[in-house]
């Protein structure tokens, strides 16, 4: 019978422990598609100069490029914030609740 309550006490304890990390997927996931933004960001450059140049010509590679380079800071801005932002919900989510 005291083998059967220490692994129920195991189990109990094992599960209590782990319940932290369940919750901080949420901020994990946050922080990875942020990082994924942040990486991808610079083909935003590639895209505007593409769609400026099939647009109108060789103006539009120049007007592409500019355009393309403020998404792509934009993209890389908020995919800092994500990461930011999921770093912190997973380390307080535990806290919270």
């Amino acid at each position: 019978m005291t083998h059967r309550i220490r692994e129920s006490a195991l189990a109990l304890v094992l599960g209590l422990a782990l319940t932290p990390l369940a919750f901080a997927e949420e901020g994990v996931d946050r922080a990875v598609d942020g990082a994924k933004d942040t990486v991808t960001s610079p083909g935003k450059v590639v895209e505007g100069i593409s769609e400026g140049a099939q647009e109108s010509g060789p103006v539009g590679v120049v007007t592409g490029a500019v355009k393309g380079g403020a998404e792509a800071a934009g993209q890389a801005v908020k995919g800092a914030a994500k990461v930011g932002v999921g770093v912190v919900e997973a380390v307080t989510e535990p806290l919270r609740d």
